[in-house]
């Protein structure tokens, strides 16, 4: 009698215990609701949660009377087995963003030596942290282009306008490599900024002849900087055994052919120039999240009627995924994606983290056939970091003395980036903003305003620093 007594109490604090788990289940899902990871920030907009994000039940748990008297005790029946199929299934459990605490941090200095300073990511082969980056020019239009080869392979992406409503990426790898990176196209007077900051061995097809005339009057230690194609048009033919590094598709009909594979070219400079590791202090990695963020899943760039691309939350990878544009319509209303994928993996493109920045921008050359433009990189500037499903407010600089690009709270503090992958989109002063639902960022780039003079191309340009 005992025994069975004893077991009856038992099973009463089993189930007072588990009413009590699925209380505290409806607090996380009632905060989620809130749509905060902390206190509200006053310097983004209120987020209102659509209608249809699920709600966990609400559970009462009934307190039980205090036992005065233990009562006789009647022999349980025989039970029957309940056939599995009849059961109702278990309601899904919905994954929440909530802020965890920090697993490990990295930066902005003094990383370790296997940690990995543009991802805050330790790496099994330290070798790689012992060369230069690499920065890459890939093209992104015409959209035959598509899939390029190697974007999910480097560390950062930056994007950028490049003219006439198109845009081109400069993919830095460092801390993995790539057999296959591209196509590789021409350079413009804004990868002077990302080269300089990384201190990186630049590949890229040639540029104008304004551009490359700049290029060339640059110091030594630049110049012997930059990969470009020793015979044009007649590299070897990329294939699965090819180890050069450059390379031409055969099978690309167009001048959008040319490729690199970054072990091929780290062995081409050291035995070319020497090769070192560089001074790339100043980004700043946790896995918490930071506080007074607002909810943000889905992220869109406009560059112009026929270029744009949206970035969308996945809870499940806790990472945003990019789709690409299939089709320019006259009404930017209307719009029509695919997953961008990367041909060299066959997996979609994917970012820990989105940084947009907002940057200045003017007109080099403005003509009925050409235009080039100059993207002010220097001083400081506003921007948004999007991470872990929610965006924060950041002031970007860039150090006098050189070095990567740091991001600042608007407190002054060092914003930290999710560890992993980061996207950088540059966009003009001028570029609009609207905010639909509270969840969907909106950004539109806006080109500089024409000067009412004539521009003269033969004007020189300041270097970056």
């Amino acid at each position: 009698m005992q025994k069975r007594t004893l077991t009856i109490l038992i099973s009463f604090l089993i189930l007072a215990f588990v009413g009590v788990g699925l209380t505290n289940s409806t607090y996380l899902a009632n905060a989620f609701s809130g749509a905060e990871s902390t206190a509200a920030s006053t310097d983004l907009p209120a987020v209102t949660l659509p209608a249809s994000l699920p709600q966990s039940p609400t559970v009462t748990v009934q307190i039980l009377p205090t036992l005065t008297s233990l009562p006789t005790l009647t022999p349980l029946p025989t039970l029957t087995p309940i056939p599995t199929d009849t059961l109702a299934p278990l309601p899904q459990v919905v994954p929440l963003i909530v802020n965890e605490p920090t697993q490990v941090s990295y930066g902005p200095f003094n990383f370790p030596s296997v940690v990995n300073p543009l991802t805050g990511l330790p790496i099994a082969d330290v070798s790689l942290l012992d060369r230069r980056p690499m920065a890459v020019k890939i093209t992104n239009y015409p959209r035959s282009v598509r899939p390029q080869a190697g974007l999910s392979r480097a560390d950062i992406v930056w994007e950028y306008h490049i003219e006439r409503g198109v845009s081109r990426f400069v993919a830095i790898f460092y801390g993995q490599e790539a057999q296959k990176a591209g196509p590789v196209r021409s350079g413009r007077f804004f990868d002077e900024h990302l080269f300089r900051m990384y201190d990186a061995i630049f590949v890229f097809g040639n540029a104008d002849r304004r551009v490359m005339d700049y290029f060339l009057a640059l110091d030594k230690y630049i110049v012997n900087s930059f990969v470009l194609e020793p015979d044009r048009g007649k590299s070897p033919d990329c294939g699965p055994r090819t180890h050069e590094y450059l390379c031409r598709d055969r099978d690309i009909i167009s001048y959008n052919s040319l490729f690199t594979n970054t072990a091929a070219l780290t062995e081409y400079i050291t035995k070319r120039n020497g090769n070192h590791r560089p001074d790339l202090n100043g980004m700043s990695f946790s896995y918490q999240t930071p506080q007074n963020g607002k909810v943000a899943l889905n992220i869109y760039t406009r560059y112009s009627l026929f270029t744009y691309n949206w970035w969308e939350y996945s809870i499940e990878q806790g990472r945003y995924l990019r789709y690409q544009e299939t089709i320019g319509y006259a009404d930017p209303t209307r719009e029509s994606y695919a997953k961008h994928m990367d041909a060299l993996t066959g997996e979609q493109l994917a970012a820990d983290n989105v940084v947009i920045l907002s940057v200045p921008h003017e007109y080099y050359v403005k003509t009925n056939t050409t235009e080039i433009y100059k993207i002010h990189l220097l001083g400081q500037g506003t921007g948004h970091v999007f991470r872990d499903g929610f965006v924060f407010p950041i002031v970007w600089s860039r150090p006098d003395d050189g070095g990567v690009l740091n991001l600042f709270t608007p407190d002054g503090e060092y914003f930290t980036l999710k560890p992993g992958e980061t996207w950088y989109q540059v966009l003009s002063e001028e570029s609009t903003l609207s905010i639909v639902n509270g969840i969907d960022w909106r950004f539109v780039f806006v080109p500089p305003e024409v000067p009412v003079q004539p521009i003269d191309p033969s004007l020189t340009v300041t270097p970056a620093p």
